[in-house]
């Protein structure tokens, strides 16, 4: 066992370097001590981090973990492919010379986390701030320099474009008057420091509208031999993308006929976008929003304790708050953000955007008409409890650094799970009404999309505008939504399928922990996997059934 506590004791060590590499990111998984910086982009640095992450995957490679236990050999293979996605993500992807968003992610992200975070004073987040504030010209700046403008894709630059012309008003109106209000004796430097960052940030607006748009020629397609390679090494999955593809129209095919026969079953006079869009006129008021989804938080996790789904850990909160204001651009509706997962007290955020009381009642009755109630609950429970919050804050608690860490591997068994969780709890009787079931089944139309346009984007040429047109035609997303959506689908190659056919692969897994367990409960079930944090699936197969 002597190797394997070596391996835990540089696995640790290996993370705090990698969070003094990146601090914001440190910031978010809950060490502060380096709050008052951002990261360096210069090619020096950016060769040099690459260079310690390779000497690293050669040091736990050569480590022999045959005589590890069980859950030390699971963490080792975690470690080193969590190791081997980060250099995958810097020889393949480069995403430092083509991702103009990189550098906007960094300076926004690193003042944003500390103002929604709430783990010191205001006062004292607010010095941190202005610290990063005062570091965003350089990292533009080395961002300008990185970025190669005839590789950048044309939609990876209109997507930096649109943030760029958003951020500027968190740096230089927001932050002072938080200041004012928390931090007074720094008002004024503040208030100068944002005006400076503010002009860094149209500066670089100015260099992706003049320079980077009318060369950006690059292809954001992974293309199949990369996006099979991340299937295989980061999901740890079998089948590759022309059998991800047959699933997703064998998944979209059978869902629809679903829908079909649950529409007949409302009002056989009706299609199924009537129904959809009628039930969408039950929804709160603009003054009750926050308080609806405080409401439905708050019933979906005591229906988990009252039918014994799952246990709650201790030492967990979720806020629900208003979207800050500079947020609500990108934010329509709401969002979740989880804790940090060296955080002691697991603190969930839920954001609601609200609704402007001053807009024309017409637009104040659309953006409503989104948070439907028959959509509120699925909502709860899909991002609170039993859902993304419960499962991350159980991840969170793993005893060990590598298991905490594998949510940064794979995504499939985190949105598998929050997407059982909709079934799970509609066959509890949680959601029972007949139109939230055909509200369950388009959102899973949708994830089955998500399949299809994954895999047709990065391996088959779709462009971006088809893909818009199909999650409209077909699902019935609004078009500024699907737009928004296929954007990602462009930056996160394998992740757009990881919804559905990771709650695929749980529903599996459920049954064959059934069967080798019998007698064991529904809560005995969802601790064990639970248990075993966010491991892809078949990681977690190995954990719970040899």
């Amino acid at each position: 066992m002597e190797n394997e506590a070596l391996f835990y004791q540089r696995a640790e060590m290996w993370l705090e370097r990698l969070l003094e590499m990146a601090p914001v990111a440190a910031t978010r998984f809950g060490d502060h001590r380096w709050d008052d910086r951002l990261g360096d982009y210069t090619p020096e640095a950016i060769e040099a981090q690459h260079q310690e992450i390779l000497a690293a995957v050669d040091e736990f490679r050569g480590m022999d973990p045959s005589d590890f236990s069980l859950d030390g050999r699971i963490d080792h293979t975690v470690l080193v492919h969590i190791l081997e996605s980060f250099i995958r993500q810097h020889e393949e992807l480069e995403t430092h010379l083509r991702n103009p968003s990189e550098y906007l992610n960094e300076v926004t992200g690193g003042v944003f986390v500390l103002i929604i975070k709430d783990f010191a004073p205001l006062s004292e987040r607010l010095h941190s701030a202005l610290a990063r504030v005062r570091e965003v010209p350089r990292v533009l700046q080395e961002g300008q320099a990185n970025i190669i403008p005839t590789r950048v894709p044309r939609v990876w630059a209109e997507i930096a474009l649109e943030q760029a012309q958003q951020a500027a008003g968190l740096l230089a109106a927001l932050l002072p008057s938080l200041a004012a209000e928390a931090a007074p004796e720094i008002q004024q430097e503040m208030a100068e420091a944002g005006q400076v960052a503010g002009q860094a940030i149209q500066k670089y607006a100015t260099f992706l509208q003049d320079e980077v748009l009318p060369q950006a020629a690059g292809d954001f397609a992974v293309g199949a031999k990369l996006f099979n390679e991340m299937l295989r090494e980061e999901h740890m999955v079998d089948y590759d993308a022309e059998r991800l593809l047959e699933i997703g129209w064998e998944q979209f095919r059978l869902t629809k006929a679903l829908m079909e026969e649950t529409a007949r079953q409302i009002d056989p006079h009706k299609t199924v976008r009537e129904l959809l869009e009628e039930a969408k006129a039950d929804h709160p008021t603009a003054e009750g929003l926050l308080d609806a989804y405080r409401e439905a938080m708050s019933a979906a996790r005591q229906y988990v304790i009252d039918h014994d789904i799952a246990t709650i850990p201790e030492n967990e909160t979720l806020r629900i708050i208003e979207t800050p204001v500079y947020m609500r651009p990108v934010i329509p509706y709401a969002a979740y953000m989880a804790p940090g997962i060296l955080e002691e007290r697991q603190d969930g955020i839920f954001i609601v955007t609200p609704v402007d009381p001053n807009a024309p009642p017409e637009e104040q009755e659309q953006k409503l008409r989104g948070h439907s109630r028959t959509k509120l609950p699925v909502t709860a429970l899909h991002e609170a409890y039993p859902g993304h919050h419960l499962q991350l804050v159980w991840a969170n608690r793993q005893r060990t650094i590598p298991r905490r860490m594998s949510s940064f591997l794979s995504s499939l068994f985190i949105e598998g799970w929050a997407f059982y969780c909709e079934e799970l709890m509609e066959q509890l009787g949680y959601i029972a009404a007949p139109v939230q079931r055909l509200g369950r089944l388009s959102d899973q139309l949708w994830r089955a999309a998500r399949i299809i346009i994954d895999v047709s984007l990065h391996t088959r040429g779709m462009p971006v505008d088809q893909a818009v047109d199909f999650l409209v035609q077909e699902c019935q997303l609004e078009p500024a939504n699907a737009l928004a959506e296929v954007r990602r689908y462009t930056l996160s190659p394998t992740q757009p399928q990881s919804y559905l056919m990771g709650k695929l692969a749980i529903l599996e897994l459920v049954e064959d922990y059934r069967q080798a367990n019998p007698g064991a409960s529904m809560r005995e079930i969802h601790d064990a996997i639970l248990g075993c944090g966010s491991l892809p699936p078949r990681l977690m197969r190995q954990r719970l059934l040899g």
